[in-house]
C-alpha cells in the first residue's frame, strides 16, 4: 500500500487555487465591491438621517398618556392612541378565537384520523388560502359581514384576519 501524505497534497491544492490579484477579472470584482459598499452607504445615510431625526422630535412626546388618553377631538393638538391599541388587541383576540381552534382541529385531523383522499382537498385549500392577499380578505369580510350588520366592527377586521390566519 502506497504511503499517502495528505497535508502535502491539500496544502499544494490550496496553493493552486489561490488567484492573480493583478488579473483584469480581480481588479473588477474588487472595484464593483467597493463600488457597491459606497452605494449601500449613500443609500443608508438618508434612512438613519430620518430615523434620527423622528427619534430625536418623537423621544419628547413619547409618554404615559400617549398610551392612556383618547385621540385628540377636532382643534386639539394632543391626545393618545388608546383607542387604537385597545382596537388592535381586541381584533387579535376575535381572530385568534376564530382561527386557532379550527387551525388546531384541522391539522389534528389531518395528521392523526384522514386518509389521503379527503386530506389532499385539505391541503389544496389551505394552500390556496395561505396565498390570499390581504386586501380579498378584507374585501371580503367588508361585503359578507360590514354591508349586511350596516356598521364597521372589531368582528368584521377579526373575521378577515382570522381568514389570513
Amino acid at each position: 500500500m502506497a504511503n499517502i501524505n495528505y497535508n502535502q497534497q491539500s496544502s499544494e491544492l490550496i496553493v493552486s487555487l489561490k488567484r492573480d490579484p493583478k488579473k483584469p477579472r480581480e481588479i473588477f470584482n474588487k472595484v464593483m465591491t467597493i463600488l457597491s459598499g459606497a452605494c449601500i452607504g449613500i443609500t443608508l445615510i438618508p434612512l438613519f438621517a430620518v430615523l434620527i431625526y423622528v427619534f430625536i422630535k418623537g423621544l419628547s412626546r413619547l409618554n404615559v398618556d400617549l398610551f392612556t388618553k383618547l385621540p385628540p377631538a377636532a382643534g386639539q393638538t394632543t391626545g393618545g392612541i388608546a383607542n387604537a391599541i385597545l382596537g388592535t388587541i381586541m381584533v387579535v383576540v376575535i381572530a385568534s378565537l376564530i382561527a386557532v381552534p379550527f387551525g388546531v382541529l384541522a391539522a389534528v385531523y389531518l395528521s392523526e384520523f384522514s386518509d389521503e383522499e379527503t386530506a389532499r382537498p385539505i391541503r389544496f385549500a389551505t394552500n390556496v388560502l395561505s396565498g390570499v392577499p390581504s386586501i380579498i380578505a378584507g374585501v371580503f369580510a367588508y361585503s359578507l359581514l360590514v354591508l349586511s350588520m350596516g356598521k364597521f366592527s372589531a368582528f368584521a377586521g377579526g373575521v378577515a384576519l382570522a381568514v389570513l390566519m
